[in-house]
């Protein structure tokens, strides 16, 4: 995918997160991996309800801003991560879905016990609470990803989803939350 058209299905990616609310405030970040191995990530401290394609930071396989006066999110040590163990993933989205981040408190996965669940949600591992932005989060979803799991619900903060597409990538961070709420309410009954 060029470049340009990168930058706009990201931003429209991140539009339809902040419109299923499975984002808020500035949480929240998105990268797609380009043909020349660089990533585009989502800006630190941004809203990701209306960015701009041109907010979007490009990054070197290593992580180092191509443009000095951009900054990238602060969860950027976990795309790199992400990329380094499953080479084949185009993009990594990472939200704070209420229910996911409510459910992730519990010590363990939600039942995947629905039809939507069972039948269109990958595997989800759960990673006990590491601080944001650090290489211990990274590398405890990166041990994740590295076994397959696609889905990473991490405690006390949210989860990140990666894929070969951001359509795949948005339905299983979707497809989670939806499960979680569903897992949420029935204890309640």
């Amino acid at each position: 995918m060029p470049e340009e058209l990168a930058r706009i299905e990201v931003v429209r990616y991140c539009a339809r997160l902040w419109d299923r609310r499975l984002v808020s405030g500035s949480s929240g970040n998105v990268s797609v991996k380009l043909d020349d191995g660089d990533l585009l990530v989502t800006p630190s401290l941004a809203s990701l309800a209306q960015l701009d394609p041109a907010q979007l930071v490009r990054v070197s396989p290593e992580g180092i801003a191509r443009n000095p006066s951009q900054r990238p999110t602060s969860e950027l040590p976990l795309h790199l991560a992400a990329y380094r163990v499953r080479p084949e993933i185009r993009c990594v989205v990472h939200t704070h879905p209420t229910f996911s981040v409510v459910w992730s408190r519990t010590g363990g996965v939600f039942p995947r016990d629905t039809v939507g669940a069972s039948e269109s949600l990958g595997t989800v591992a759960w990673t006990p609470y590491r601080k944001n932005g650090t290489a211990e989060l990274a590398e405890l979803c990166a041990a994740e990803f590295a076994r397959g799991i696609d889905v990473v619900i991490m405690e006390r903060h949210g989860l990140s989803a990666v894929a070969s597409t951001l359509e795949d990538a948005f339905i299983q961070t979707d497809l989670a939350e939806e499960a979680a709420r569903i897992a949420i309410f029935s204890k309640l009954l």
